[in-house]
């Protein structure tokens, strides 16, 4: 242990830990609250400086990601709109490609924070329209678990791809205080409002944010198979992630993406609507607007809009023997926006499957909460297989 390692376990002695991080020439020095889980990184030089001259007080800063280096998006393909005009009037968020099984025909979920609403919607061919049977023809109205409120809604995911369960990430209630809320919903319900079946609030346990507009504005879903082959690190143990310390939380976590810091957090959402975080993991981007794990290869993209060009990092595990990173999602590669979309406010993104490429491309989705144009939803392609 060195003087900094005996001033800060003197200072918090149950809390606050050094880690040492050597990556691309730069050594970094972690500081780790292991409670709140929060961290800075700075470089030794800097720490020095900072012990000597600043204080203490200065650690509360947020995890500091490195550098992240941005290339062309990966496919030539022009994007275009994807959707009639006019049909949302804005603030569609968040998007969620579920693919077609049997008879069942491909959907593209999306919400909508103001109208609340939850929207099923189906390719004719041309474009993707809102479906007209089972009550869908407008949209689904949203309700928290007592029936009442407006969730702010932003994000949308599916866990098993085979469960009616549709997830949502909330920001607040209506034009409320801040309400940072997963909750969740019977999509094969008749009913034209839905009410969640379970919430998991968990504002208490996210960094307090001033504005009511910067809260849960991403999710997505990651099965446990995926974090468990790769050897994934639960922060709250400090041990590889193991799924049976979690007997109520299903067969995945959910990542979500807090827009005022550009954070992503997992988290295990038990049953009982309790729940436990695992992990807190830099986007490369100040700010974040959505998640999606392309489930075939096994990569988890976190997507900004206009604040950072439209811009897309794209996250996995570390399994490299030896890193010190290893078992933690680490950055792997950062893409520009298509050269053919305007910076507009994408606020969503979404992924179709391996088993719809064409020409080794599939369809990638966005959806444009200002609804520029007239249209709210697009789409360009991707290669199919994994990007790095």
């Amino acid at each position: 242990m060195d003087f900094r390692q005996a001033f800060v376990m003197a200072r918090n002695p149950n809390n606050l830990r050094i880690e040492n991080l050597t990556a691309h020439g730069f050594q970094l020095i972690i500081l780790r609250d292991y409670q709140t889980m929060k961290c800075k990184a700075i470089s030794s030089f800097a720490l020095t400086k900072l012990f000597f001259a600043c204080g203490i007080s200065l650690l509360s800063a947020k995890l500091v990601a490195a550098a992240v280096t941005y290339s062309v998006w990966p496919s030539t393909t022009t994007v275009v709109t994807a959707d009639g005009s006019n049909q949302f009037g804005g603030n569609l968020s968040g998007l969620f490609y579920d693919p077609a099984t049997g008879t069942q025909q491909a959907v593209l979920w999306g919400v909508q924070n103001s109208p609340s609403k939850l929207y099923n919607m189906v390719w004719n061919g041309s474009i993707f329209v809102k479906n007209t049977a089972n009550s869908w023809s407008s949209g689904k109205t949203l309700r928290y678990p007592n029936g009442t409120g407006a969730p702010d809604a932003e994000g949308v995911t599916k866990a098993e791809l085979s469960s009616t369960t549709i997830y949502v990430s909330t920001e607040r209630d209506g034009s409320g205080s801040n309400r940072f809320s997963v909750l969740s919903y019977d999509s094969s319900s008749s009913a034209t409002t839905l009410n969640a079946i379970k919430e998991w609030n968990l504002t208490s346990n996210l960094p307090t944010v001033s504005s009511t507009n910067l809260g849960l504005e991403a999710i997505a879903w990651v099965p446990d198979s995926y974090l468990q082959t790769n050897g994934f690190i639960d922060e709250s143990t400090n041990q590889p992630y193991n799924p049976a310390n979690y007997p109520l939380h299903g067969t995945g976590l959910f990542f979500v993406g807090l827009e005022a810091n550009g954070q992503i957090y997992a988290y295990a959402l038990n049953s009982d609507s309790t729940y436990t975080r695992i992990a807190t993991i830099a986007s490369g981007n100040t700010k974040i607007m959505d998640l999606s794990f392309d489930r075939d290869n096994e990569t988890l993209w976190a997507y900004c809009d206009n604040n950072c060009s439209n811009r897309s990092t794209l996250l996995a595990i570390d399994t490299t023997v030896g890193s010190p990173t290893k078992g933690k999602f680490i950055i792997s590669k950062g893409y520009e926006r298509p050269t053919s979309m305007p910076n507009i406010n994408n606020e969503g993104i979404a992924i179709a499957p391996n088993s719809e490429c064409a020409s080794n491309l599939k369809q990638f989705f966005w959806a444009d909460d200002s609804e520029t144009s007239g249209h709210a939803i697009r789409r360009g392609t991707i290669p199919c297989g994994r990007l790095f």
